[in-house]
């Protein structure tokens, strides 16, 4: 072999392509090797109109580019990771996977469209273009209402799409903006969190191809990155044993820690979540799915994200709350001097199913919820007054919201008896105007039959006064405060959202 390797890189057109081509020319370069850049025409690149699940064959990025490297036209080829089959053609191998960029989705979404809902800052029914049927079906998991349009052709075209009003929204892989360095300061960014989103196996991460014989191998697999090599093999290792590509509505995910791989796949019941330490724990849930009786102690409401998930299981999700909210005896709303309330926080599913007919009384003020759950919690036609959904944290959306407020702002805080009374915990410029609009009684029939309950908040745990559950789950910390002060052992959610609650019980 050459003391100094050279070697003919072989890549698509498309400025992302070129972009991954010329950083593998500049990390070889670094080592002390020469490159020069083979422009390849692919099927996936000459067919910009039909969706991928419409097309014939597979490969549709990279077959063409692997002919040119079977044919000793080009020594190197660059691909996404994420397009590649998961079994090599016969004479090719994957060289080295450098550094993993950004491995998530972003919604970009025209700022015309924004409008806060629970999940995604979208407007009912808004029309979202993608090609993946991974990301359409994670999409209709978190919203069954969006128009899911399909979306090709290069990132700056989709993204030009967009601006053209096509689509009230697109989702793209979050390494191609930023490896492209596009200025997107006219539209709204929103990066999708993989504990929710799942990216495709790969997504991010790059992959070196040549032929298996060729003598300068070796020398290229100095590029590799263990991490990263370590990542992507455990996530396409279950796509692999899924006999899947590109085309299968699958997404994998893996970090490091205990069960840091998250798997999605949609099935023909619905959408399997699983996460798990390693690819073969993964693919046993995946395959026998465990079917509960999950007792959870809210309000009942329609259909949401954790009934979506407990049905692709044929688990029976039981909504049964312990405490039962009844108007207050004594409920004397403050007098408001004059002035007119502007927002409203309500803190729980419960809050909102009490505070309605305050609600349609009061139509100008604006709602503030904690996050998804709550959100999820209102009608329909209220979701349009959302003008604060936090991220689930019940303290940490009360402080984001209360540093949002102005000294002009006056906001009801109608609330039960049993209230932890967060917002006198923050300090705020705004005029708060709180007090008791319903209390709390405990249930007075026997439970439903289940197999684990989820508590949902301290008062449905004080409540509860038949014998203690053998499977429990905490929705959050001060939840599992009250579990641990009646000395009952329990599972803590990761975060106090359907995500978290999933996991929690695929634990117990």
């Amino acid at each position: 072999m050459a003391s100094t390797p050279h070697f003919r890189i072989g890549t698509r057109g498309s400025d992302l392509a070129q972009w991954q081509a010329r950083h593998v020319r500049d990390l070889i370069q670094s080592k002390g090797g020469s490159c020069e850049i083979i422009i390849l025409s692919t099927q996936g690149d000459r067919e910009q109109v039909q969706a991928f699940e419409k097309l014939e064959g597979k490969g549709f990025f990279t077959k063409e580019i692997e002919q040119a490297l079977l044919e000793n036209k080009v020594d190197l080829a660059v691909h996404s990771h994420k397009d590649l089959e998961t079994i090599q053609p016969e004479g090719l191998t994957i060289a080295a996977v450098p550094q993993r960029a950004n491995p998530t989705d972003v919604l970009l979404i025209h700022p015309d469209a924004h409008a806060l809902r629970p999940w995604l800052p979208l407007p009912k029914n808004a029309k979202v273009g993608t090609s993946s049927v991974r990301r359409r079906d994670q999409l209709l998991l978190l919203r069954p209402d969006l128009d899911i349009q399909a979306l090709r052709g290069n990132v700056p075209t989709r993204i030009e799409r967009l601006r053209k009003k096509n689509y009230d929204a697109i989702v793209l892989a979050s390494a191609g903006i930023e490896r492209l360095e596009l200025d997107l300061g006219d539209l709204i960014q929103v990066e999708l969190n993989p504990r929710w989103f799942v990216p495709a196996p790969a997504q991010g991460a790059l992959a070196l191809q040549m032929r298996s014989k060729d003598p300068q191998l070796g020398w290229l697999q100095a590029l590799s990155n263990e991490e990263a090599e370590g990542n992507i093999e455990m996530e396409r290792s279950v796509l692999r044993a899924l006999e899947g590509g590109c085309q299968l509505p699958f997404g994998a995910h893996h970090s490091p820690g205990e069960n840091g791989l998250r798997c999605f796949l949609q099935s023909s019941l619905g959408p399997l979540r699983v996460v798990a330490k390693d690819s073969l724990s993964a693919l046993e849930r995946l395959a026998n799915p465990s079917s509960q009786r999950i007792l959870i102690t809210r309000t009942p409401r329609g259909s949401d994200v954790l009934k979506r998930l407990a049905q692709a299981t044929t688990s029976t999700l039981i909504e049964w709350p312990v405490a039962r909210p009844k108007p207050s005896e004594t409920d004397l709303e403050p007098m408001w001097n004059g002035a007119s309330p502007n927002w409203v926080w309500l803190g729980s599913p419960g809050a909102v199913s009490m505070a309605l007919p305050w609600l349609h009384d009061h139509p100008n003020a604006r709602i503030a919820v904690p996050g998804s759950g709550t959100a999820s919690a209102l009608p329909i036609a209220l979701q349009a007054r959302i003008g604060h959904c936090g991220t689930g944290d019940p303290k940490a959306a009360w402080r984001s919201f209360a540093q949002s407020l102005g000294t002009d702002d006056h906001v009801a805080i109608p609330h039960s008896s049993h209230s932890l009374k967060r917002w006198t915990e923050t300090p705020c410029a705004a005029h708060l105007h709180s007090w008791v609009h319903y209390e709390l009684e405990a249930a007075s029939e026997t439970p439903p039959d289940f197999d684990v309950v989820c508590f949902t908040s301290p008062s449905n745990v004080e409540l509860w006064t038949w014998p203690p559950p053998s499977k429990i789950v905490a929705i959050g910390k001060t939840t599992s405060r009250s579990l641990t002060q009646k000395g009952w052992s329990h599972i803590v959610a990761s975060q106090p959202d359907a995500f978290g609650l999933w996991e929690a019980i695929a634990e117990a």
